[in-house]
């Protein structure tokens, strides 16, 4: 099932993008859907260049294949998007929930919520489901940041805590899976949690 959410939130992140416009703005601060869809091509078909997300010294190589890509047609870069290639680690079986699956998720909630009226989608259980499983994850490396523990609540899912029990009283977010993701992922002004 994860395999499969990774793929659907593939195609209705292109289309939620192709729905929005090019130049419609993304939770990703100064990123219009355009730079967003941009992102997602390279990290897939240009692994050098996509070292620049995460090293500066690979950002001219991500800087060329970002001035590549902005005079491609909207269209067609949406299709790069909706149809990766056959190559990319994604396509290796088991590889793409764990690349993919957050990454769509989120990519596509960062479209959706700039908008001015937006509504929470509501996912199958067995999507949410794989969604928990992927918060699950996502809570290490931010509990590892965090002073005393953090506790993630989805009612109906279960709790998970992570992080430095000694230091402080810790924290508990609740909410639904994606909220939480989101919330983990950084995108904290936009999730629908509680955090107490």
């Amino acid at each position: 099932m994860r395999e499969n959410l990774a793929r659907a939130e593939r195609l209705r992140l292109v289309d939620s993008a192709r729905r929005a416009g090019e130049d419609a703005p993304t939770l990703c601060e100064g990123w219009t859907v355009r730079d967003l869809a941009t992102h997602l091509v390279i990290r897939e078909r240009h692994p050098s260049a996509a070292l620049g997300i995460f090293l500066s010294r690979f950002d001219d190589r991500r800087e060329a294949k970002e001035a590549d890509y902005a005079q491609t047609p909207f269209a067609q870069l949406l299709g790069l998007v909706a149809a990766p290639p056959k190559w990319t680690p994604g396509a290796l079986p088991g590889v793409e929930p764990v690349m993919n699956t957050t990454e769509f998720l989120v990519h596509h909630e960062d479209i959706r919520r700039a908008a001015i009226e937006w509504m929470p989608r509501q996912l199958s259980r067995a999507e949410t489901a794989t969604v928990w499983a992927q918060t699950r994850v996502a809570l290490l490396p931010f509990a590892a940041k965090a002073e005393g523990p953090v506790t993630i609540t989805a009612p109906g899912f279960g709790s998970r805590t992570a992080g430095k029990k000694q230091a402080g009283d810790g924290s508990t977010i609740t909410g639904a899976p994606l909220e939480l993701l989101l919330y983990l992922i950084g995108r904290k002004d936009q999730a629908l949690v509680d955090v107490r």
